[in-house]
């Protein structure tokens, strides 16, 4: 078997289907794609949201409740107490699957009509965590998302504005870190204490703008050490010289912390970088991997085996290709985005758990035989929610596979989506600048998102009111009932709050107000990260071509792994 050239049915470029592309397609039973694999990356990111949060009120019970599906939605959302409950049956929504219209216009009427939860937590192990979306196991917490009591089981407490943050406590401003406490405007940090203004660091105490350090302590400033104390700069100084020169940088003060981070940012500009960050892994490509096997093209993902185009993935993952999201005991995953525990062989899915052999549902967790279902829990051999027995389901299956490919869904940019699509970006419950692909990871202008055929939602000008008070420049000027006024994002212009713990944190560790708001700083650690590109570049060391996210035309130095380890090492 050879490659395969296709066009793109969205960019209009040329992509290649390799032999073991085409053959993952056969066993999972579906065509080779249409779209090109950033393509399709960008469509499942694009259709994703969880971070943006609102309030409505419960078309069940009439109460007010906190949820991630705007009010002017047109869906029907449940608190998710009675979500869960028996008081509601979602078969009780099915539908006869009419041949007349295309699939999707069918699914995108059932999504409408079946009642969603208001969020996607379990909610039953949270306390006093009520603002937070995708989370289990915390306390305390607020504006936390895709996180909570992770693998080490050591709890996840007293946190605000985290991202993908597991074993956590105490913190504040985090992403894609774990087992850390006393942390703050960190990514990529596991196992830190006390580390601040920081990334790809491992076991690493009191320190502060740091870059890829592996077991240090009281150390400010540094890149690519490993077990070192009192360190500025990556030059060595005796605890008491380390002590007096902490202090005459007044990382306290916003005059103090943003001329020591310009000069870092100098600083880290010279010093090698990775190809890639990862470790433990075993023929993979991407970047941010570890744990993992045959894992290529893919980034952010932690033990995974046989994945290909794969994002965001926690371990134990295999054999899936354009997979976005989760993980944790999933195999054979095709073309989907948030499902994981304990599942396999589904495919254009999104957000299910324990369940296996679905196409094109939503929510229906621990089901099984399910096609274009939405909230169907412990069920099989349904279609549009609608009871079928095996014989009729195997059989109207076949038949709905045939009519997508006669009766393709055509969206409002003339693209056909027949079987094999994932869904299209205009039925998504979330527009793009709702979704997690404007978190960062794949940003687009409100232009950008409409020419890719996504929706849009306007900004409430509600959002953008007057600052009630100035912002001092320094921790200890900050009156004791700031936590009442309301600020303004020096950056996108929406007004923000301090609340109370957060107060508290900046107090203890002696950190100024931040002037961006909790989402902007959000995007600011995303944008932080590498890229998902893989790009052809030689070693600036010793020639050895390799495949990194440093694209070419980039400043910083890059070395191929071995000469990065006999430089750091």
């Amino acid at each position: 078997m050879s490659n395969e050239t296709k066009t793109c049915q969205n960019c209009k470029k040329e992509f290649v289907i390799e032999p073991d592309n085409a053959a993952f397609c056969a066993h999972m039973q579906v065509p080779l794609p249409t779209w090109c694999p950033p393509c399709r990356r960008l469509r499942r990111m694009g259709w994703t949201g969880y971070r943006i949060l609102y309030k409505r009120k419960c078309a069940y019970s009439g109460e007010d409740i906190i949820t991630f599906y705007h009010p002017n939605a047109p869906y029907v959302i449940y608190k998710q107490d009675i979500w869960w409950s028996d008081k509601w049956d979602p078969k009780s929504y099915g539908r006869d699957y009419d041949f007349s219209k295309p699939f999707f216009q069918q699914f995108d009427e059932l999504l409408r009509s079946v009642p969603l939860p208001s969020l996607h937590t379990e909610y039953t192990t949270l306390v006093n965590s009520d603002y937070c979306n995708a989370v289990g196991g915390l306390k305390n917490c607020y504006l936390v998302f895709q996180s909570g009591d992770g693998a080490s089981h050591i709890g996840h407490e007293n946190t605000a504005y985290m991202h993908m943050v597991d074993d956590t406590k105490d913190s504040m401003d985090m992403s894609f870190s774990s087992n850390c406490e006393l942390c703050y405007e960190c990514v990529r940090c596991f196992g830190c204490f006390r580390a601040r203004w920081s990334a790809n660091c491992d076991e690493c105490h009191n320190v502060a703008f740091c870059q890829s350090c592996i077991g240090c302590s009281d150390c400010v400033g540094c890149v690519n050490l490993k077990n070192k104390s009192y360190c500025i700069f990556n030059e060595q100084y005796s605890k008491e010289e380390y002590e007096r020169k902490l202090k005459e940088l007044d990382l306290g003060s916003r005059e103090g912390l943003d001329r020591f981070a310009v000069e870092f940012a100098k600083f880290a500009e010279k010093m090698p970088h990775r190809m890639f960050y990862g470790r433990h892994n075993t023929s993979t490509s991407g970047d941010y991997i570890s744990n993992s096997k045959n894992v290529h093209d893919s980034y952010i993902v932690h033990g995974a085996e046989n994945v290909r185009y794969g994002q965001l993935l926690s371990a134990p993952a295999a054999n899936a290709y354009d997979y976005t999201l989760f993980g944790t005991f999933a195999e054979w995953i095709y073309e989907c985005a948030w499902n994981g525990l304990s599942s396999n062989t589904l495919k254009f899915c999104f957000w299910n758990y324990h369940a296996h052999h679905l196409d094109y549902s939503l929510g229906c967790h621990g089901s099984e035989n399910l096609f274009g279902c939405v909230g169907v829990r412990k069920g099989s051999y349904c279609i549009l929610n609608k009871q079928y027995s095996r014989e009729e389901y195997q059989e109207l299956v076949a038949d709905i596979k045939q009519q997508m490919a006669e009766m393709p869904y055509v969206d409002r940019l003339g693209r056909n989506y027949s079987y094999g699509e994932f869904f299209p970006p205009e039925i998504s419950p979330w527009t793009f600048n709702e979704s997690m692909a404007s978190l960062g990871f794949l940003p687009l202008s409100r232009e950008e998102a409409l020419a890719q055929g996504f929706n849009w939602r306007e900004d409430d000008g509600r959002q953008y009111r007057e600052p009630t008070a100035p912002v001092p420049a320094s921790i200890k000027d900050v009156p004791e009932d700031f936590s009442k006024e309301i600020l303004k994002c020096e950056y996108c212009g929406k007004n923000y709050q301090i609340i109370p713990m957060e107060l508290d944190f900046y107090r203890q560790w002696d950190v100024p107000i931040p002037l961006r708001c909790p989402l902007c700083r959000e995007k600011d650690r995303v944008a932080s990260l590498n890229p998902m590109a893989i790009y052809d570049r030689e070693c600036m060391k010793c020639g050895k071509s390799i495949q990194t996210s440093y694209a070419p035309e980039r400043k910083e130095i890059v070395y191929c792994e071995t000469c990065y380890q006999n430089e750091v090492a």
